[in-house]
């Protein structure tokens, strides 16, 4: 059954007038007319007696109007809360990004952001391969690198910034070797870094040095020169807090590998849900001035 006719109908009823529930309705009288006539057909029964002079209710009619009166202002009023609330985001929000990103980058940033969104819950998926937002159940994605399958996809992707790598090494392994001042100078130390050549060089004319360890993982390199390993190729973001506490130094602080681009990817419905959309807005807001104050000397 049609909501609409229930509430012709009793316009209808209120103002014993046919025209007068047009103009409450802002429809045609014709219109109003014809619904409360499809009514009483799909009712099988006769609401309204029709004459030249005055509308009036027959018994059904009666009947009907003090059944529905109740429940169609109680609709209405619930479809105005709605429409008047302010949309205060709440609920579960899910993010998939990388582990590194995911540690070192996104959850401080959590903690605020819950300050601000207390009735929001966030779910972090920390996972190395990229999975799909729908694989991982979730509503947001942070991807580092070119996304070739987004427009595919229906996703919808901003750039938030680049991430920077540089070279590390802890004071200890500085101690009893000399620190280098230029890239050629790394031919002599224990390299942490890819040597896959799927991986882009840090050397501009020649091939670098072979690592000491060979490693995709930032995590493990990360580890391995806080143990004093060697020097490592490390994203400028995940060793900054080292380098603030003394950990770790940065080695040769001119080089600067760049070419990594950062993206908050989205699913393509609109509008997104007010928790979700928050948590977008949140990462656009805080991650391109992380970036930047975390690349430091």
């Amino acid at each position: 059954m049609n909501l609409n006719h229930f509430s012709a109908f009793l316009a209808v009823a209120e103002t014993r007038s046919f025209t007068r529930a047009a103009e409450k309705l802002g429809a045609d009288k014709a219109h109003v007319s014809r619904v409360v006539r499809a009514l009483e057909l799909e009712l099988g029964v006769v609401l309204v007696t029709r004459t030249t002079r005055a509308v009036s209710l027959t018994i059904a009619g009666e009947e009907l109007a003090a059944r529905i009166a109740s429940p169609l202002a109680a609709l209405e009023a619930a479809g105005s809360a709605l429409v008047d609330r302010p949309l205060t985001p709440a609920g579960q929000v899910t993010l998939t990004t990388t582990p590194d990103i995911g540690r070192t980058l996104v959850a401080p940033m959590i903690v605020a952001f819950r300050t601000r969104y207390p009735a929001v819950t966030v779910r972090l998926h920390l996972e190395s391969r990229v999975v799909a937002l729908r694989e991982a159940r979730a509503d947001l994605a942070l991807r580092v690198g070119t996304l070739p399958s987004a427009a595919s996809d229906g996703v919808k992707v901003r750039r938030l910034g680049e991430l920077e790598a540089a070279f590390f090494a802890s004071p200890r392994y500085l101690a009893t070797r000399k620190t280098p001042k230029v890239l050629a100078d790394l031919a002599r130390h224990d390299g942490l870094w890819p040597a896959s050549s799927k991986k882009k060089t840090f050397a501009p004319t020649a091939a670098p040095p072979r690592p000491a360890v060979d490693c995709d993982d930032f995590g493990a390199l990360l580890e391995l020169a806080r143990a004093g390993g060697g020097v490592a190729v490390l994203p400028i973001y995940l060793a900054a807090r080292d380098v603030a506490q003394g950990v770790l130094v940065r080695v040769i602080p001119d080089f600067v590998l760049r070419g990594a681009p950062l993206y908050v990817v989205t699913p393509p419905e609109r509008p997104l849900p007010p928790r979700v959309s928050a948590l977008r807005d949140f990462l656009v807001e805080q991650v391109p001035s992380a970036l930047t104050a975390r690349r430091g000397p």
